[in-house]
């Protein structure tokens, strides 16, 4: 089968930051694949089960990243693979069992990123998205930040963004 070419790209304005603002997790199960609606990459209706919701961490400035890239094999499948790195300060035990509570999961993440337009992208919306890393760090000088650094992966034969209203019909909460 051939796949034809069917647009081109133009250069666009230089108006979208780096970085990410904040992320939104939520447990597989609490989001059914019955309750996505898909369509050219973009989720265009998604819900929570009853009394499921997504939980939000806020991110410091220039403490996230959000990377995506497509991985074609020549003797067959091509996938995308989102990868996300955060920083969250402070090295509790509450933060510590509240991430191990993450590794347990395979989860739902949701990420906005810094643009003006407010992009979301959405992890894991059909296989699912790990933790795959949470590494703690008190730092060695007193200037030195005392965080947890964490690694979220997903692999998907499509990657998804999706519209803030319909983040916002997710019961987010903190």
């Amino acid at each position: 089968m051939a796949c034809s070419i069917v647009q081109g790209r133009e250069i666009l304005c230089r108006d979208a930051a780096g970085g990410i603002g904040e992320i939104y997790l939520t447990e597989f199960e609490n989001v059914p694949q019955a309750n996505i609606t898909a369509s050219s990459g973009v989720i265009t209706a998604a819900s929570c089960s009853a009394s499921k919701r997504f939980f939000t961490y806020k991110l410091e400035k220039e403490n996230g990243q959000f990377d995506q890239k497509i991985v074609s094999a020549p003797e067959g499948g091509t996938y995308i693979e989102s990868t996300l790195t955060i920083d969250l300060r402070g090295m509790s035990a509450a933060l510590k069992n509240n991430l191990l509570t993450l590794a347990y999961n395979r989860l739902h993440v949701i990420v906005k990123d810094n643009q003006l337009t407010n992009v979301y992208h959405w992890m894991g919306s059909t296989n699912g998205a790990d933790m795959t890393e949470a590494a703690g760090s008190t730092g060695k000088a007193f200037g030195d930040v005392n965080k947890f650094s964490l690694t979220f992966m997903s692999k998907e034969q499509v990657a998804h963004t999706v519209s803030s209203t319909i983040v916002a019909s997710l019961q987010v909460g903190s």
